[in-house]
């Protein structure tokens, strides 16, 4: 049986609410950064909206009945999952038939038939536009859920046809307790917060992993970037070896404290709160017009590698680590 994680609560009650009162929609969209819960959350509706005898009082399936026995062993008739088959690859249109098909039959139990699709934006062009004519004319019954860590990647007409669940704003002190509870040893919990978009899942996974250590060594490599000391091919390289999303939003989160540092000479705003003498170095050494358009570069690589385009990550990081050496040089005229 999933579990309702703290900061869903809110948009639980409301869900439930809605399924009470018959007033579920045919599409939900969850959205908000990666490690917010989006997909415990989906299955936990689906398991309790597919249940048989449903413990309303306390909001949570029995358990017990032969359709949660299936849902539990994975094997739901009435649950449809979508997904890429591998990691950075696009849902692709054939997945998007056998979707479609999948509406096209009875419900097994009488209740709904579920779609969850993760990630949305992993549908390519033809994909998107497949499911859109679902939604334009979607089958009784059943239920979408597009969960998204990117939504403004989906189809306009996508999104309009949703009804979304926004879970980029969790009340943190709810979220700072339970991740506190969660660390075996002492960790600066608003810290990971803020590097992680405020996504309690996505701060206990950098916590007990070598998710700092990483951080840190690509921050003193890209700090000496533009004094020349380092080889930017070979420091992209190094760069290539690690998880290529990751690697550009702490990039992106360095880049925009120094501009902010730069404009307002004020701390308090910095996320890289431990991080602040360099940041403040390189913020007084650098030009501010090509800080912004080195920020210019890094956003659009990331938009590329998010969007399942057919880039190559290490010659997109090879291009940014030039810049940073070009900008030294530049700053030094």
């Amino acid at each position: 049986m999933s579990t309702i994680l703290p900061w869903h609560d809110p948009l639980w009650q409301q869900m439930q609410r809605r399924w009470q009162q018959n007033r579920l929609p045919h599409a939900l969209l969850l959205s908000g950064p990666q490690g917010m819960g989006k997909a415990i959350f989906a299955e936990r509706l689906a398991e309790m909206w597919l249940c048989d005898k449903p413990l309303l009082a306390e909001g949570k399936p029995c358990g017990q009945c032969k359709s949660c026995h299936l849902f539990q062993a994975e094997t739901h008739p009435d649950l449809f999952k979508v997904q890429p088959a591998e990691s950075g690859k696009p849902i692709t249109i054939e997945q998007i038939r056998s979707l479609i098909q999948f509406c096209s039959l009875t419900a097994n139990y009488g209740h709904y038939q579920i779609i969850i699709v993760n990630p949305a934006e992993a549908m390519n062009r033809n994909s998107a536009n497949g499911l859109l004519k679902l939604l334009e004319e979607p089958p009784s019954s059943t239920l979408l859920m597009l969960i998204s860590h990117q939504p403004m990647a989906l189809l306009a007409t996508i999104r309009s046809r949703c009804q979304r669940l926004d879970f980029s704003r969790p009340d943190s002190r709810v979220i700072q307790a339970w991740l506190q509870s969660q660390m075996s040893s002492p960790f600066n919990v608003p810290l990971l917060l803020n590097l992680t978009a405020q996504a309690p899942l996505a701060a206990r996974t950098m916590a007990q992993t070598d998710g700092m250590a990483k951080r840190h060594e690509l921050f003193d490599s890209l700090a000496q970037l533009p004094t020349g000391k380092k080889e930017p091919v070979k420091v992209a390289e190094i760069w290539s070896q690690l998880e290529v999303v990751p690697v550009l939003q702490w990039m992106l989160s360095w880049t925009m404290d120094i501009i902010r540092y730069a404009v307002t000479k004020n701390t308090q705003y910095l996320v890289n709160q431990d991080s602040l003498q360099p940041l403040q170095h390189l913020a007084g050494q650098l030009d501010l017009p090509g800080l912004f358009d080195i920020l210019d570069k890094q956003q659009e690589a990331y938009r590329l590698v998010t969007r399942n385009t057919n880039v190559k990550p290490q010659g997109l990081l090879e291009s940014i680590a030039i810049a940073w050496v070009e900008l030294g040089t530049l700053s030094k005229k």
